[in-house]
Protein backbone atom coordinates (compact mmCIF):
# COMPACT_ATOMS: atom_id res chain seq x y z
CA UNK A 1 0.00 0.00 0.00
CA UNK A 2 1.25 3.18 -0.97
CA UNK A 3 0.96 6.22 1.60
CA UNK A 4 -0.46 8.89 0.24
CA UNK A 5 1.14 12.46 1.43
CA UNK A 6 -1.53 14.68 2.21
CA UNK A 7 -0.45 18.55 1.41
CA UNK A 8 -2.25 21.59 2.69
CA UNK A 9 -2.56 24.74 0.73
CA UNK A 10 -1.53 27.71 2.52
CA UNK A 11 -1.24 31.24 1.57
CA UNK A 12 -3.85 32.86 -0.92
CA UNK A 13 -4.72 31.52 -4.47
CA UNK A 14 -4.01 34.74 -7.17
CA UNK A 15 -8.33 35.30 -7.81
CA UNK A 16 -8.88 35.34 -4.01
CA UNK A 17 -6.61 38.12 -4.04
CA UNK A 18 -7.71 39.62 -6.69
CA UNK A 19 -11.20 39.53 -5.37
CA UNK A 20 -10.54 40.98 -1.96
CA UNK A 21 -8.99 44.24 -3.80
CA UNK A 22 -11.89 44.33 -5.80
CA UNK A 23 -14.18 44.29 -2.94
CA UNK A 24 -12.02 46.81 -0.72
CA UNK A 25 -11.96 49.45 -3.83
CA UNK A 26 -15.30 48.75 -4.63
CA UNK A 27 -15.91 49.74 -0.84
CA UNK A 28 -13.21 52.90 -0.86
CA UNK A 29 -15.27 54.31 -4.26
CA UNK A 30 -18.33 54.43 -2.44
CA UNK A 31 -17.24 56.05 0.60
CA UNK A 32 -14.89 58.79 -1.73
CA UNK A 33 -18.47 59.26 -3.86
CA UNK A 34 -20.58 59.43 -0.53
CA UNK A 35 -18.17 62.06 0.54
CA UNK A 36 -18.20 64.21 -2.40
CA UNK A 37 -22.05 64.50 -2.54
CA UNK A 38 -21.74 64.92 1.21
CA UNK A 39 -19.74 68.48 0.27
CA UNK A 40 -21.51 69.56 -2.38
CA UNK A 41 -24.91 69.03 -0.18
CA UNK A 42 -22.87 71.37 2.29
CA UNK A 43 -21.96 74.17 -0.21
CA UNK A 44 -25.58 74.25 -1.20
CA UNK A 45 -26.56 74.09 2.17
CA UNK A 46 -24.62 77.02 3.03
CA UNK A 47 -25.34 79.23 -0.04
CA UNK A 48 -29.09 78.89 0.66
CA UNK A 49 -28.55 79.61 4.50
CA UNK A 50 -27.02 83.18 3.37
CA UNK A 51 -29.30 83.95 0.78
CA UNK A 52 -32.09 83.43 3.46
CA UNK A 53 -30.40 85.82 5.90
CA UNK A 54 -29.07 88.45 3.53
CA UNK A 55 -33.36 88.55 2.42
CA UNK A 56 -34.02 88.44 5.84
CA UNK A 57 -32.19 91.47 6.85
CA UNK A 58 -34.30 93.74 4.26
CA UNK A 59 -37.21 92.40 5.85
CA UNK A 60 -36.06 93.39 8.88
CA UNK A 61 -34.50 96.74 8.06
CA UNK A 62 -38.34 97.13 6.16
CA UNK A 63 -39.92 96.86 9.75
CA UNK A 64 -37.96 99.62 11.01
CA UNK A 65 -38.76 102.11 8.29
CA UNK A 66 -42.55 104.10 8.62
CA UNK A 67 -44.96 103.48 5.51
CA UNK A 68 -44.72 107.10 4.44
CA UNK A 69 -41.91 109.49 3.71
CA UNK A 70 -41.52 111.81 6.04
CA UNK A 71 -41.16 114.82 4.45
CA UNK A 72 -42.89 114.19 1.41
CA UNK A 73 -45.61 112.05 3.15
CA UNK A 74 -47.22 110.18 -0.02
CA UNK A 75 -47.12 112.09 -2.77
CA UNK A 76 -43.59 110.40 -4.29
CA UNK A 77 -43.32 106.80 -4.32
CA UNK A 78 -39.70 105.30 -5.02
CA UNK A 79 -36.84 107.14 -4.11
CA UNK A 80 -37.07 111.23 -2.86
CA UNK A 81 -35.08 113.65 -5.45
CA UNK A 82 -31.65 114.70 -3.66
CA UNK A 83 -31.93 111.43 -1.79
CA UNK A 84 -28.93 107.97 -2.12
CA UNK A 85 -29.65 105.09 -1.04
CA UNK A 86 -28.87 103.12 0.80
CA UNK A 87 -27.66 106.10 3.10
CA UNK A 88 -31.45 107.48 3.06
CA UNK A 89 -33.51 105.49 3.11
CA UNK A 90 -36.25 106.61 5.15
CA UNK A 91 -39.62 104.96 4.08
CA UNK A 92 -40.68 101.68 2.57
CA UNK A 93 -41.19 102.71 -0.92
CA UNK A 94 -37.73 103.78 -1.31
CA UNK A 95 -37.12 100.57 -1.68
CA UNK A 96 -38.41 99.62 -4.83
CA UNK A 97 -36.11 99.10 -7.21
CA UNK A 98 -33.49 99.16 -4.95
CA UNK A 99 -30.12 96.83 -5.78
CA UNK A 100 -27.78 96.16 -3.09
CA UNK A 101 -24.75 94.80 -4.58
CA UNK A 102 -20.82 94.08 -3.72
CA UNK A 103 -20.72 95.16 -7.38
CA UNK A 104 -22.36 98.50 -7.32
CA UNK A 105 -20.51 99.53 -3.67
CA UNK A 106 -23.76 99.64 -2.51
CA UNK A 107 -24.19 96.34 -0.29
CA UNK A 108 -25.38 94.17 0.33
CA UNK A 109 -26.77 95.18 3.41
CA UNK A 110 -27.99 94.66 7.05
CA UNK A 111 -30.83 95.55 8.71
CA UNK A 112 -29.33 98.88 9.78
CA UNK A 113 -28.85 99.77 6.29
CA UNK A 114 -25.41 98.98 6.86
CA UNK A 115 -23.09 97.54 4.32
CA UNK A 116 -21.91 93.89 5.04
CA UNK A 117 -17.90 93.59 3.97
CA UNK A 118 -16.65 90.21 2.56
CA UNK A 119 -20.00 89.59 0.87
CA UNK A 120 -18.22 89.45 -2.58
CA UNK A 121 -20.64 88.34 -5.88
CA UNK A 122 -23.64 88.86 -3.41
CA UNK A 123 -26.84 90.64 -4.32
CA UNK A 124 -30.18 91.65 -3.19
CA UNK A 125 -32.72 92.80 -5.56
CA UNK A 126 -35.91 94.75 -4.06
CA UNK A 127 -39.61 95.24 -5.30
CA UNK A 128 -42.18 97.21 -3.99
CA UNK A 129 -45.59 97.16 -5.40
CA UNK A 130 -49.01 98.13 -4.19
CA UNK A 131 -51.52 95.77 -4.11
CA UNK A 132 -55.04 95.52 -3.24
CA UNK A 133 -55.83 94.69 0.14
CA UNK A 134 -58.25 91.76 -0.90
CA UNK A 135 -56.20 90.08 -3.45
CA UNK A 136 -52.66 90.45 -2.60
CA UNK A 137 -52.10 89.34 -6.16
CA UNK A 138 -53.56 91.96 -8.05
CA UNK A 139 -51.07 94.98 -8.60
CA UNK A 140 -52.43 98.12 -8.31
CA UNK A 141 -50.79 101.43 -9.76
CA UNK A 142 -47.69 102.88 -7.42
CA UNK A 143 -48.63 104.56 -4.35
CA UNK A 144 -52.36 104.22 -4.25
CA UNK A 145 -53.13 101.51 -2.11
CA UNK A 146 -52.84 100.88 1.36
CA UNK A 147 -51.10 97.46 0.95
CA UNK A 148 -47.91 96.84 -0.15
CA UNK A 149 -46.41 93.97 -1.48
CA UNK A 150 -42.36 93.79 -0.81
CA UNK A 151 -40.22 90.98 -2.85
CA UNK A 152 -36.54 90.28 -2.58
CA UNK A 153 -34.71 88.10 -4.62
CA UNK A 154 -31.03 87.30 -3.85
CA UNK A 155 -28.66 86.27 -6.15
CA UNK A 156 -25.05 85.01 -5.72
CA UNK A 157 -22.66 85.25 -9.05
CA UNK A 158 -25.88 86.38 -10.89
CA UNK A 159 -28.09 82.97 -10.13
CA UNK A 160 -30.99 83.39 -7.85
CA UNK A 161 -30.51 81.72 -4.48
CA UNK A 162 -33.57 82.81 -2.80
CA UNK A 163 -36.68 84.87 -2.76
CA UNK A 164 -38.92 86.33 0.19
CA UNK A 165 -41.90 87.90 -0.16
CA UNK A 166 -44.00 89.74 2.40
CA UNK A 167 -47.15 92.30 2.55
CA UNK A 168 -46.91 95.26 4.69
CA UNK A 169 -49.38 98.12 5.87
CA UNK A 170 -49.18 101.28 4.12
Amino acid sequence: MKIRKRTTRRGFWLVESAVAIAVVGIGVVAVVGSQQAWHIQAVASEELATGMRLATEIRELSLLLPANDPATGTTVWGVESGESIPLDLDDLDDLDDAVFSDLLGTGPIDATGTIIIGMDNWEQQVAVQCVDAFDVTSVEPDGTSDVIRIEVTVLYDSEEVTRLTWIAPR
